[in-house]
């Protein structure tokens, strides 16, 4: 299912095809509920070329929404649909046209769907497989860090590791424990010139002594990457291919008149590369 963010214009396309599978225009309207299960007002539908309709409404609720596309006179069908809206909605890694591309499909068809519903997973199996996601939150938001556990000393300098932060605008720490915390002033935030590179800062380093012995650290910030890593985004146009290709190997085994049978691997190693110096490595 694809996800959009609280406020943007969702693209909704339909295509009326008569008995013989060619397209051909009819009357064609659009019904979409909230996920409070009331229902939005009508958008507007142009009809931009023969059997072919759109809509882009702008969702006004966090959720999962229901439609469906009704066609009567010449052809007579419904067509149910649904799509997520979040605040920000989780972003996706590649781009429709490029997988499209990618999979030798260069024009509109009903698949659509199908390909964006693959690169949704695969932009959500990434952002699992690496323990982090590639995109930035909207707004600041706080997190606690618990000191014990959570920092070190690197040299004379104390240092808490704390989740992705996309930007150091607007980030603001205190330190103390649940219901009281006291603003700390003197800190840094690490490793040098992540921004430079385009990553996050992942620590916040001070002077010995900043940090009480137990307690917590509350770190108010925009979260995530500030920008999607080019590896991460041609693994997500990989996978999103390859997601998508699978309808054709159900049961992990394709087939070819020129080769035979094979099975589908459990893993591809040129996604697994390009992920690798992404994932957060853990301790078992």
């Amino acid at each position: 299912m694809a996800t959009y963010d609280l406020g943007d214009g969702v693209p909704l396309e339909h295509e009326v095809r008569n008995a013989d599978n060619v397209l051909t225009n009819a009357t064609v309207a659009v019904v979409l509920n909230r996920p409070d299960g009331t229902t939005f007002p009508a958008p507007t539908i142009t009809n931009p070329s023969t059997g072919i309709y759109r809509a882009v409404p702008v969702p006004d609720a966090v959720g999962t929404w229901i439609g469906a596309w009704s066609t009567s006179g010449a052809v007579t069908s419904v067509q149910p649909f649904s799509f997520a809206v979040g605040d920000p909605g989780p972003q996706d890694y590649a781009a429709l046209p490029m997988v499209k591309a990618a999979l030798g499909k260069t024009t509109a068809d009903d698949r659509d769907d199908l390909i964006q519903q693959a690169i949704t997973a695969a932009s959500r199996l990434i952002d699992r497989r690496c323990g982090r996601r590639f995109y930035a939150d909207k707004v600041a938001t706080a997190r606690t860090f618990p000191v014990c556990g959570q920092s070190a000393y690197a040299g004379v300098d104390q240092v808490i590791l704390v989740d992705d932060i996309a930007t150091l605008t607007g980030v603001t720490v205190e330190t103390g424990t649940t219901g009281s915390y006291t603003a700390a002033s003197g800190w840094e935030a690490g490793p040098d010139n992540a921004a430079v590179y385009g990553r996050p800062y992942t620590e916040l380093r001070a002077g010995a002594g900043w940090l009480p012995a137990t307690g917590r650290v509350r770190v108010t910030a925009r979260w995530g990457w500030p920008t999607v890593p080019d590896e991460i985004a041609q693994a997500c146009l990989l996978l999103a291919a390859r997601f998508y290709r699978r309808k054709d190997s159900p049961q992990g085994v394709l087939g070819s008149a020129e080769w035979g049978v094979a099975r589908v691997s459990r893993t591809d190693p040129d996604v697994e590369a390009l992920i690798a110096p992404f994932v957060i490595p853990t301790i078992a």
